[in-house]
């Protein structure tokens, strides 16, 4: 274990709480206006909110990034090709909603 660091990285001046979810990449198709939908192998929370980072590739412009907030609106199972998926139907906008779980369940 001679390549361990014996000092920290960072430390926190006070406790805090939270969650990271990392998703793999995923086919991402837009459906109009500011709604996506993407098949991933992970399902979604509706009301969560995402990081939609897309890359478009054009022949003159060369590789160009977008990234922006989006928020969960519906993740359903589905089967493609044999295999289980998740079609997950994503809104953006300039700031995606922040939905509590009381706002979920109301619907």
């Amino acid at each position: 274990m001679a390549d361990r660091r014996r000092d920290r990285r960072y430390r926190l001046n006070e406790p805090a709480d939270g969650s990271l979810r990392i998703f793999p990449d995923v086919v991402v198709q837009q459906s109009g206006g500011d709604e996506w939908i993407a098949l991933s192998r992970e399902a979604a929370l509706t009301g969560e909110t995402l990081v939609l980072d897309v890359v478009l590739t054009d022949v003159d412009a060369g590789e160009m990034r977008q990234r922006f907030p989006v928020y969960v609106i519906d993740s359903q199972p589905v089967i493609v090709d044999g295999d289980v998926r998740h079609r997950i139907r994503l809104q953006g906008g300039d700031l995606a909603p922040i939905l509590f779980e009381q706002q979920v369940r109301r619907g």
